[in-house]
């Protein structure tokens, strides 16, 4: 089996809709059984990998023969990479649980970015966010979604470090680092990026307000209110097959 990964254009074919059709009976959600790897496809290979125990570092969001042993029960995990899945597992319960820890503070997050909705710039890039980050004024899509886990109660997100940068929040959730791992499905108050082209490479931060079919209403700091020029936080509509998602774990 060839090695399928996220590229510029994007990897097509039976054997990714093979992929894609046993990721979704393992339970992790690929997007569409239609023979593309995208963003969504990629995150959810990572997230079979974290959810059967790979190490952190090896969460990859690409599939080659191994992952296909795993999934079609060729192959089984080694006892190391059980133990990582029973922890795991009780992690995800906790995500989904209203009443725990973590799922409380998703909602928190979830509020804040909500309670910011038709906030605007003062002039290009001159808002809150940015004076609370400290650096001036720069594009703050991701600034205002630490901004809003921070107040949250997020010990992930820190002021002036983590995160200000779509790649490098990206990349940590990628390696399953500083408390960040990849999705393959959002919920509410989830943050993610999205890929408006689809040249694989993450272009502006987003947090999940809710799913709606195949699309994902969402709410976004340094973007621009439909039908206008107005910039700053609003509600959008976007494509779930383009975007990254993440957990945020402490």
């Amino acid at each position: 089996m060839r090695l399928l990964e996220l590229r510029a254009p994007h990897m097509t074919g039976p054997d990714v809709r093979r992929l894609q059709t046993l990721l979704k009976a393992a339970g992790v959600s690929p997007g569409p059984i239609d023979g593309d790897f995208g963003p969504r496809t990629a995150a959810a290979c990572n997230h079979y990998k974290w959810r059967i125990g790979y190490a952190a570092g090896n969460c990859h969001p690409v599939a080659g023969g191994l992952v296909v042993e795993f999934l079609t029960g060729k192959r089984k995990p080694s006892a190391k990479m059980r133990l990582r899945a029973a922890r795991r597992r009780r992690q995800e319960q906790q995500e989904h649980k209203p009443k725990t820890k973590r799922a409380k503070m998703r909602l928190r997050a979830l509020a804040i970015v909500k309670g910011e909705i038709g906030t605007r710039e003062q002039v290009e890039n001159v808002i809150k966010y940015n004076k609370w980050w400290g650096w001036g004024a720069v594009a703050y899509c991701v600034i205002g979604i630490s901004w809003s886990w921070v107040k949250a109660g997020s010990k992930a997100f820190k002021r002036g470090s983590r995160w200000a940068n779509t790649d490098a929040m990206l990349a940590d959730a990628k390696a399953g680092r500083n408390g960040l791992h990849l999705l393959s499905k959002p919920l509410p108050g989830s943050p993610g990026v999205i890929d408006f082209d689809g040249h694989s490479d993450p272009d502006h931060g987003i947090t999940c307000i809710r799913v709606d079919g195949d699309d994902v209403i969402t709410g976004e700091f340094n973007t621009t209110k439909n039908g206008t020029s107005i910039e700053g936080v609003w509600n959008k509509r976007r494509a779930l097959r383009n975007c990254w998602w993440f957990a945020v774990e402490r």
